[in-house]
């Protein structure tokens, strides 16, 4: 086990969850960046660009003021001006995420295939290098007016670095090696509730900052904070390499024979590729990891189309100010940690499936996207949290139903493949809805919302045909599947125990971090006797936080 402080890996938890608050921003500087230079303007535009770099501190810790005048009557001039805006700021983000996409997945793969030879401290900083650049970008951008490929070059580097998912695959793995195995669930829920309550904390204080100081302050404290992550992880992490496991690496394959440490790159990326070709297996075990799969597929698909939901929140009617914006993510964050865990206790000790959870939590997610499409005040985006909630359990039960299914030797390749799946969809998905946002606000503002409900039908019809199948199977039968194997998988495929908030446009702080292991673990102790297995789920679900948030 390495002798990493458990006060270093919260310290350097806490920092990258502050910073992701911060950088989380920079959707609603750009919407007010795109407002301030409407070319029909006859105010400021004409000044903006002749600016003088002294007076640019001062100019766009201003720039908030414009953000606020999102005026919500039916003058032509203001309404074409919000459209610009919107139009302009989802195809910036259009093209920085797609810019990103490719290297993000691309480097997270090979940087998890050679920790082993790199060491898993250099590649925990590489990712927090990568953000230190973006953030130098973003400032140098702010400050010179420099043109907008400079926002796709600080994407791309951020890609190029991993971005927040290698770091937590990373920093997940330190955590399991420097945990015992009966407390990793309860460290890692601890860790989750501290990421829950400094989230709900900071998005709040970030809203009232920018309302009082603007948002260039907030850059260079979170340029500040990365240099202070990368001193402490230099610092403090030096031990961490000096494990036995280092032999095996990050995305490691694991055969029938569990003889091999190391393996062809190509030949791995087959075997991951063709994990749910399973011939020589049931019909019934195929079809319901085919299942299981694509509702999976589809329900991140479905949280990827509500990317764009910050612009939502700009446009009118709404017109919310930096301090709405933080005081609804925080309550969401808060509201999603509580009433869920309470909601899948409930569940639980009725002994409800996890296919119907799944069909619950697909349900409250259409209803969501529906509720918030056709609201017209505030006050009804804050009762939609109510039912938002109730939607997450879909992420987190992917993974502890797969693991029913799958032999140990199977699960590494298989959660492997879905962490690559998602990955692909939240890159490629988000520069796509973003995309059409733009070429829809103008007529059809709400029709992400609509696209986002239609695709949550699927998953749910997906997960009522799994129920359907499964539901004359006893609990020995069901038992016997998940007992395959008695050796615990130490499973490093886990996703970013960080909420992947890098996306600007991500409101909501997910705290599925907080709530998915008590999920897996509570429902799993209620229904089988296996204690190897929940010991494996417990540490899987522990850690798994889906790519995407809302």
């Amino acid at each position: 086990m390495a002798n990493v402080s458990i006060y270093a890996i919260a310290i350097i938890l806490c920092l990258q969850t502050l910073i992701t608050c911060l950088t989380s921003t920079i959707g609603q500087y750009i919407y007010g960046f795109y407002l301030e230079t409407y070319p029909n303007s006859s105010n400021k535009t004409s000044n903006y660009t002749t600016i003088t770099i002294y007076n640019s501190f001062y100019f766009f810790n201003e720039i908030n003021n414009e953000t606020n005048k999102c005026l919500q009557n039916d003058s032509s001039p203001n309404k074409d001006a919000q459209a610009w805006a919107q139009q302009h700021s989802a195809n910036l983000f259009f093209w920085t995420n797609l810019m990103s996409s490719c290297p993000v997945i691309i480097m997270t793969y090979i940087l998890g295939v050679y920790t082993p030879k790199l060491g898993k401290r250099f590649v925990l900083i590489i990712p927090l290098l990568g953000t230190i650049i973006q953030l130098t970008i973003w400032l140098l951008v702010i400050y010179f007016h420099l043109s907008e490929i400079w926002w796709y070059i600080a994407a791309f580097i951020v890609g190029l670095s991993g971005s927040s998912g290698l770091f937590g695959l990373t920093l997940n793995l330190i955590i399991t090696e420097n945990t015992l195995e009966n407390e990793r669930s309860s460290r890692f829920v601890r860790l989750g509730a501290m990421q829950t309550a400094l989230s709900a904390i900071a998005t709040v204080s970030i809203g009232y900052y920018i309302a009082w100081r603007g948002f260039i302050g907030l850059y260079w404290s979170g340029l500040f904070l990365q240099i202070l992550s990368i001193i402490i992880v230099m610092i403090y992490f030096k031990t961490v390499d000096t494990n036995v496991d280092e032999r095996i690496p990050l995305l490691s394959s694991i055969n029938d024979q569990f003889q091999e440490t190391s393996s062809n790159n190509c030949s791995h990326f087959l075997k991951v590729c063709t994990v749910f070709k399973l011939n020589q297996q049931s019909k019934k075990k195929t079809t319901s990891l085919y299942l299981i799969l694509f509702s999976n597929i589809f329900f991140v698909l479905a949280v990827v189309s509500l990317s764009p939901f910050l612009w939502f929140l700009l446009n009118a009617p709404f017109c919310w100010t930096s301090k709405n914006i933080g005081n609804y993510s925080a309550l969401g964050a808060i509201s999603s940690a509580i009433l869920s865990l309470l909601g899948m206790q409930l569940l639980t000790y009725i002994g409800t499936s996890d296919a119907i959870i799944c069909v619950i939590s697909n349900m409250c997610f259409c209803l969501t996207s529906l509720w918030n499409a056709f609201a017209r005040y505030g006050w009804q985006l804050y009762v939609g949290l109510l039912i938002n909630a109730f939607s997450s359990y879909q992420s987190p039960l992917t993974i502890s139903m797969m693991s029913k299914w799958l032999e140990f030797h199977e699960r590494n390749n298989a959660f492997t493949f879905v962490t690559e799946i998602n990955t692909i969809i939240s890159t490629f998905g988000s520069s796509f809805f973003n995309w059409l946002y733009a070429r829809t606000v103008v007529n059809h503002r709400n029709l992400i919302l609509f696209i986002a409900a239609g695709l949550g039908v699927i998953p749910c019809i997906l997960n009522i045909c799994l129920f359907l199948i499964t539901r004359k199977m006893s609990d020995e039968e069901l038992l016997s599947l998940s007992q395959s194997d008695t050796e615990p998988a130490s499973c490093h495929l886990d996703n970013n125990i960080l909420s992947d908030a890098g996306n600007p446009s991500c409101l909501i702080i997910s705290s599925r971090s907080l709530t998915s292991s008590l999920r897996t673990s509570s429902m799993e102790r209620s229904r089988t006797n296996s204690v190897d297995d929940n010991q494996l789920e417990e540490m899987i679900n522990s850690s798994v936080n889906d790519l995407v948030s809302l």
